[in-house]
């Protein structure tokens, strides 16, 4: 039962680790698909009228993709220490 529900919240981890490395590049995509769509997102309430500035993105997007490293690693490790307990 415990290797099951390791399997199961390492699998969880991994995938939302995986998402969230992929978040930044679709979320650029969003931000910056249209030029329409880009004013229609700087133009509303906060946290979308940073969207439009350089400090603000990096942080974003920086702050997702390490998210995703450590849940990914997590992850990984947990796996090890699922598969190979000793």
């Amino acid at each position: 039962m415990r290797r099951v529900l390791g399997d199961l919240i390492s699998s969880l981890l991994l995938g939302l680790g995986m998402i969230l490395l992929a978040s930044p590049i679709l979320l650029w995509w969003w931000i910056h698909g249209s030029y329409e769509r880009y004013v229609w997102i700087i133009s509303g309430p906060y946290p979308y009228d940073n969207m439009g500035g350089g400090p603000f993105q990096v942080m974003l997007y920086s702050g997702l993709f390490v998210a995703g490293l450590v849940l990914t690693s997590l992850a990984l490790i947990l796996r090890t220490f699922i598969r190979n307990p000793g």
